[in-house]
């Protein structure tokens, strides 16, 4: 059995340990020792990374008794030395820690339980059982939480036989140990639990809820803690400076002068619609009028989704194949009033086939990206229309 010094001490960062045995898991070599301040994978919280005599650690996870380190390397001495990514740890002690103290205030307030948790990378998320939640709730859950965090109650940890839990502790358990660890914050919590926790709650700073949203029968609300929680604020802060002062307001005036800005943008958006679809339809006219069957142009560089807007109006216009390029992207858009008239994907296919390129679409309308010369596009262009075209 490996001896877990995390469980006592979750600060310690530095540990010696003794060489116990090797196991091959998946063809990779795994290894184990006396003892260990590195975390296993387990009740959603992530593995510590660190190094074992300067060889990172790359995955820990616990096997029957055992717990098993992937390293990059071997181990080459009997007595090691362990450095655990400390950075990493305390993140993961903010984040757990809060998730106990999150789902406690919501049981508290609202009576709604927490069914499961996860320490993700960047975002940490709890389900919670129940059908819905309301904004006023999430302000009420964060103003008693804020509250016991400024209150700064300890936590502490400690294991208990398991004939000595009340039955209700032990429904999150998959086995039967012989004993228990639990996890106490003074006078909120009490729950089963096998991860890392800081021991005063004023340790986890802040705890800001992100968002939730249903998932499967339950809403999963999404959160961060600790220092996850200053770099939010930090990055909302910096993106409301930046817009109040190119809306020339104070940051507290944002959400009100957008609002007008917003509105003021969506009728210009509508304006410039009508103004531009009249435009294209009026260049879609002058090139119908011109009264060719293939309407071949290139341009510069001009807009992909002008190209496509353009040519669905010609083809819709009378019986006409489109041929337009956009020489700085390489880019061409095909379209055809009928496939009989000029299959656009058997030209784009066979583009692709003789000078490469990429692309594709159905028999009246396309694109391919590629770069043909004029010899090979006439040869394909001349073998796909018809007698009464050419």
């Amino acid at each position: 059995m490996t001896k877990k010094i995390f469980e006592n001490d979750p600060y310690m960062k530095e540990y010696t340990a003794i060489f116990k045995n090797s196991k091959m898991i998946n063809d990779e070599k795994w290894f184990s020792f006396d003892q260990t301040i590195f975390y296993p994978e387990g009740g959603g919280q992530p593995s510590d990374y660190g190094v074992i005599d300067d060889k990172p650690v790359l995955d820990v996870q616990l096997i029957g008794d055992e717990i098993y380190h992937k390293i990059d390397g071997t181990i080459e001495k009997k007595r090691i030395k362990m450095k655990v990514d400390f950075d990493r740890r305390f993140d993961h002690m903010q984040q757990h820690t809060g998730q106990h103290l999150l789902s406690a205030v919501w049981l508290e307030l609202f009576e709604i339980k927490t069914v499961s948790f996860h320490l993700g990378k960047d975002v940490c998320t709890i389900d919670l059982n129940t059908s819905d939640l309301k904004s006023n709730q999430i302000l009420e859950v964060e103003r008693k939480i804020t509250q016991y965090i400024f209150e700064n109650r300890p936590i502490e940890t400690y294991v208990l036989p398991y004939d000595e839990v009340e039955q209700e502790k032990l429904s999150k358990l998959k086995e039967t140990p012989a004993f228990v660890r639990f996890v106490e914050i003074e006078g909120i919590d009490r729950s089963t639990c096998c991860g890392t926790h800081v021991t005063m709650l004023g340790e986890l700073g802040l705890i800001k809820i992100l968002g939730w949203e249903k998932y499967k029968q339950n809403v999963r609300l999404s959160f961060v803690c600790g220092l996850r929680a200053y770099t939010y604020f930090q990055e909302i802060f910096s993106a409301v400076t930046e817009v109040s002062k190119k809306l020339n307001v104070s940051p507290s005036l944002v959400a009100e002068r957008f609002s007008n800005f917003h509105q003021g943008h969506q009728l210009l958006k509508k304006n410039y619609q009508t103004l531009y679809e009249k435009e294209i339809y009026h260049e879609a006219e002058s090139l119908m009028n011109l009264g060719e069957e293939v309407v071949e142009y290139s341009w510069e560089d001009r807009p992909l989704q002008e190209m496509k807007d353009l040519a669905k109006i010609v083809i819709e216009g009378g019986n006409r194949v489109v041929i337009f390029q956009n020489i700085k992207q390489k880019t061409w858009i095909f379209a055809s009033s009928s496939s009989q008239l000029f299959n656009v994907a058997t030209c784009i296919q066979l583009l692709k086939e003789n000078v490469g390129g990429k692309g594709g679409g159905n028999p009246v309308f396309g694109q391919w990206i590629g770069d043909v010369n004029k010899p090979e596009w006439l040869k394909i262009k001349n073998s796909l229309l018809q007698n009464s075209i050419n």
